[in-house]
């Protein structure tokens, strides 16, 4: 078992968000993350002596460099640093530290601090900053208004480069019928869910909308987000000329918004370094966490459902020692409302339970600032836990297609955890469901979506052959015919279609089976 002065502990968290408003300063990505950290330090009660102690400095990666260097320019049309940890390292003055750029994914905050936690509990460093932010609204507001930035740095030194890590991310088969993007594969996912849970189309988006207007009452009041949209549930669960179909079934107010401008960081040593800077009384720990991955998207036995995800918040939980009773708030992963209802699944929580779903408002209302939103999770959850709002603290952290997972729990109180030790890892009990990708015949279709195209509406489903119950994915445009009209306006699941290759290695929709 780790002696107490052994485990490390958070001791301090700090968010920044440039609102473009009449506030609004323009920071670049270097600058607001390096804000977020002097935030941390100044705000711990310790500020020089901690600063001294600081080793290391891990940065959640940004979005523009989440990409192929070979694309990158057109995601960065105003230059970028070709190395931010190094860029930030030199906003605060830090020499002499490692830095680290940590993976793309969802899950890498909720990764990076168990990873940092362990080091400080096997001595590997005193005192370590992860940090991370976008400035991507402040980058959209310069391309609307012509005006032109130079965010390009050339950057001399040396970091750790855990490499861009989005295997899994891109799945050929699926982008052949144009199914590219989260917002292209989440809807298919939602769609199963909702059958899953026997609800037509309209009666689904409204319960939606119930749920999600939890979300936004916290996004209004956190004075971190970047919207602090006030939304109610027929709001966000009705489609108006504010809360477009961005892919069905999803709504504008649905999903995650990236034009943000925040970040964030935290700040972990251990719990004897935390007594002798006299910040014992705001020591949080991490008194459990789980971390799996999901087989890839096409290979699911179900396209609603993620036995990581479960296994994830099951191993948190049973490494924390605590019960859910015990459980005083959560913050739930929000890109779409499948990862949501998944997780209140894995953890057997009611719709209605009155306990907080999130601490800052949601990706889609409080922002969703790329891989680093998690991080603005477990900010809040120190600093309510600091504040003995909260006494116990869970957040969970997605990452990919509904793939990487990474949950923590978070407590004013110290258990038995001992974070030095080897966790279990997630195998996966379900069978790999095959491929079929020359099939001609008939589908029985498993999900679906529509998404909106120049040519029109671009119908994708996703079933199981017939001949061999292979998985098969087959799209086309809309019109006015049967099969249209049963994507367009019915209920598409469990219905046969009749598919056909063509010559783009891709399967046309040809029409009812």
């Amino acid at each position: 078992m780790l002696a107490l002065d052994q485990r490390p502990v958070l001791v301090s968290a700090a968010q920044v968000v440039d609102r473009l408003d009449d506030g609004w300063r323009g920071l670049d990505p270097a600058e607001i993350i390096a804000e977020a950290v002097e935030k941390a330090i100044a705000v711990s009660g310790a500020a020089d002596r901690l600063r001294e102690i600081i080793d290391n400095v891990t940065l959640t990666r940004t979005f523009v460099d989440s990409v192929p260097e070979k694309i990158r320019y057109h995601f960065a049309p105003f230059g970028y640093s070709d190395g931010l940890p190094i860029s930030v390292a030199d906003h605060l003055g830090l020499t002499g530290v490692t830095l680290q750029y940590a993976q793309a994914g969802g899950q890498s905050p909720q990764e990076q601090v168990a990873k940092l936690a362990r080091a400080v509990a096997r001595g590997d460093c005193r005192a370590a900053v992860l940090c991370g932010g976008e400035a991507i609204g402040t980058m959209r507001h310069h391309q609307r208004s012509g005006t032109s930035v130079d965010w390009s740095e050339k950057t001399s030194g040396d970091f750790v480069d855990d490499g861009i890590g989005l295997d899994g991310m891109f799945v050929p088969y699926l982008a052949r019928h144009k199914a590219l993007a989260p917002t292209d594969i989440y809807p298919l996912f939602e769609h199963a869910k909702r059958h899953q849970l026997g609800e037509d189309r309209a009666a689904y988006r409204q319960r939606l909308g119930r749920l999600l207007a939890r979300l936004a009452e916290v996004a209004r009041d956190n004075p971190n987000s970047m919207f602090a949209m006030s939304a109610s549930a027929d709001e966000i669960g009705t489609e108006s000329a504010g809360n477009r179909v961005i892919t069905d079934p999803h709504l504008k107010s649905m999903v995650a918004k990236d034009g943000v401008n925040q970040a964030a960081a935290v700040i972990i040593t251990s719990y004897q370094q935390a007594r002798e800077l006299g910040l014992a009384e705001r020591a949080v720990f991490l008194n459990g966490y789980g971390i799996a991955t999901e087989t890839d998207v096409l290979n699911r036995p179900e396209l609603g459902a993620s036995p990581a995800l479960h296994w994830a918040y099951a191993q948190a939980l049973n490494t924390s020692g605590a019960s859910l009773d015990d459980i005083d708030a959560f913050d739930l992963y929000s890109c779409f409302p499948v990862a949501v209802i998944e997780a209140l699944e894995a953890l057997g929580l009611d719709w209605e339970d009155p306990r907080p779903l999130t601490l800052t408002g949601g990706l889609p209302f409080f922002g969703g600032p790329g891989n680093s939103y998690s991080l603005h999770a477990i900010a809040s959850a120190v600093e309510c836990i600091q504040a003995k709002e909260h006494q116990t603290v869970m957040v969970g952290a997605l990452g990919g297609n509904l793939s990487k997972h990474a949950v923590g729990v978070y407590s004013s109180e110290p258990n038995d955890f001992d974070i030095t030790n080897e966790q279990p890892t997630f195998v996966s009990s379900g069978e790999s469901v095959q491929v079929n990708e020359s099939y001609s015949g008939v589908v029985r279709v498993e999900t679906f979506t529509i998404k909106s195209v120049p040519e029109g509406a671009w119908i994708i489903a996703i079933g199981r052959a017939l001949e061999d119950n292979r998985r098969v994915v087959s799209a086309r445009v809309a019109n006015e015919d049967d099969v249209s009209m049963l994507f367009l306006n019915g209920e598409p699941i469990g219905a046969r279609i009749i598919v056909e290759p063509v010559e783009n290695e891709s399967h046309h929709i040809v029409g009812l089976g």
